[in-house]
């Protein structure tokens, strides 16, 4: 997958969740996020076995793997035949390379806060269960539940330092991680 890949994916979801007649961003927005995850699971692979990013970029590893299959045996819990990618970068990617081209996502505040948000969100749209509303009030709302927004409401209100809408702070702020991820600052 590359940043063209994620942007397309944005302008898409963008164009459909802004025609008056659907008008649902949270949708949008998760479809975004899982293009978004698999962008990063994609990427932390072709890192982790020695290949450069679309623009040239190569970490310095640490541990270099062999291929996809080695890698994901490391990254696999017990019997699970699937791989938790983002829980497992957070936890191990420091142990991968020497300087962590994932750290954009978890030292940076602002990164790791609408990081931290866009998860809670997205558990909250797929499952809406009474862990992930607690989660999203904590991270979006303060930990105060009479301020709570359902999801799609809540991505039409405006971010307070930037004035766009929080569907827009949130979609800025994923095409910059790419790009970032992709094609670190010297």
């Amino acid at each position: 997958m590359t940043t063209n890949e994620i942007k397309t994916a944005i302008a898409t979801w963008n164009n459909w969740a802004s025609n008056p007649h659907v008008q649902r961003y949270d949708i949008a927005l998760l479809k975004i996020w899982i293009q978004f995850e698999r962008f990063i699971s994609e990427l932390i692979i072709t890192y982790s076995t020695g290949q450069p990013s679309e623009m040239g970029y190569l970490p310095t590893l640490k541990i270099r793997f062999q291929d996809e299959e080695q890698f994901n045996a490391f990254m696999r819990e017990g019997n699970k035949k699937y791989v938790e990618y983002l829980s497992k970068i957070e936890k191990l990617s420091k142990h991968i390379f020497i300087n962590d081209p994932f750290d954009v996502i978890f030292l940076d505040a602002t990164n790791k806060t609408a990081y931290e948000q866009l998860k809670a969100l997205r558990n909250y749209i797929a499952h809406e269960s009474g862990e992930a509303k607690s989660k999203l009030i904590n991270l979006c709302f303060s930990g105060n539940a009479n301020n709570f927004l359902e999801p799609n409401n809540f991505l039409l209100t405006r971010e307070r330092s930037t004035k766009n809408t929080y569907y827009t702070y949130y979609t800025t702020i994923i095409q910059n991680i790419v790009e970032l991820l992709v094609d670190p600052p010297s």
